[in-house]
């Protein structure tokens, strides 16, 4: 009888051929490795990558934030101040500082690796469920009000938060990026909008997306300034260049929709399909996508990110486990 990897490796392969993609037996069984999370109820649902190449995750049911070191194969847990505060995203700013939402507690907080120490910072806006973040170049962190219906900014520096009211009500806003620019961009689950935030005046600007009730959850932004999320009903990769303010979409192979998102360096868009337990890339310079078998039918992964080395990783909170694609195996699986 085949081992559960093995047949995850068989789908991996099956798809990329029916994709028009060639892979080797070899590149394929190198694919994948797995690295379960320790403790119970640990679930990783959001990781974020560091200079050193150490993968940070968010564990909302444990209440934590972890670290994973991948040349001595170590985790290490760290819980915020505040108990019960169900961590749901995480960003690492300038100076490798990790920095949470914190979405029951109502509060943003960072941790300093270098000592353990965690700092919260309670919101300004009242049961406003801080949702994603990210950080920008110098050093601000940009996050999501979820039920505050606005996006925030905190400066480190200074201590201080500012809010910006989302013109439309009750959008929910999730997903957030800040481009080379410094403009904040984000997504409205609710409102069905893309929208972007430019911080020289506080004005927002939204676009409708091409599709209604897209209820889009991630996005990212890629080397060349281009947006991309991922619509929930008509299950597909979508982009946005802001040089045209035009849309396009691109139809997901197989079943699923997009759960995580991210731009890695050579310019492919990574994703994970959580409902149908697979993991994918699309080129958008031949418009090709692979896509692979997580691991199983047990396997939901959520969170992805690429390191330094190019591979791909991704948290995979079915089987409490982070998942690693070798990127040398992974680019055997690409046609070129």
């Amino acid at each position: 009888m085949r081992s559960a990897a093995a047949l995850a490796i068989g789908a991996a392969v099956a798809v990329a051929v029916a994709l028009g993609m060639v892979a080797s037996p070899a590149s394929a069984t190198e694919a994948l490795r797995s690295y379960p999370v320790p403790g119970e109820r640990a679930a990783p649902v959001r990781i974020a990558i560091d200079k050193s190449d150490a993968v940070w995750f968010v564990q909302p049911h444990r209440h934590e934030l972890g670290r994973f070191q991948p040349s001595g194969e170590t985790f290490s847990a760290f819980a915020p101040p505040t108990a019960q505060s169900m961590p749901s995203d995480l960003a690492i700013d300038t100076s490798g500082k990790v920095w949470i939402t914190e979405a029951d507690a109502n509060q943003i907080a960072v941790l300093d690796p270098a000592t353990g120490s965690f700092q919260e910072y309670e919101v300004p806006t009242i049961a406003s469920m801080p949702y994603r973040i990210a950080a920008d170049a110098r050093g601000r962190l940009w996050f999501t009000q979820f039920y505050g219906n606005k996006v925030a900014s905190f400066d480190p520096r200074r201590g201080s938060f500012r809010e910006y009211p989302i013109p439309t009500p009750s959008s929910r806003p999730a997903g957030i990026a800040v481009d080379r620019a410094g403009r904040v961009w984000f997504v409205q689950t609710q409102g069905n909008k893309l929208a972007r935030l430019d911080p020289k005046d506080g004005s927002v600007r939204e676009w409708e997306l091409p599709r209604a009730f897209e209820s889009p959850r991630e996005l990212a932004v890629d080397r060349a300034g281009v947006l991309w999320l991922g619509g929930h009903i008509g299950r597909s990769l979508i982009s946005f260049d802001p040089a045209s303010a035009s849309f396009t979409s691109f139809p997901l192979p197989g079943a699923g929709v997009v759960e995580g998102l991210a731009a890695a360096a050579d310019g492919k868009i990574v994703f994970s399909l959580k409902a149908g337990g697979k993991v994918g890339a699309f080129n958008p310079a031949n418009g090709e996508f692979l896509v692979v078998d997580a691991g199983g039918g047990s396997s939901r992964p959520a969170g992805v990110g690429v390191d330094s080395r190019g591979n791909l990783w991704l948290a995979d909170s079915g089987r409490s486990a982070l998942v690693r694609i070798e990127s040398a195996a992974l680019a055997k699986l690409w046609l070129r």
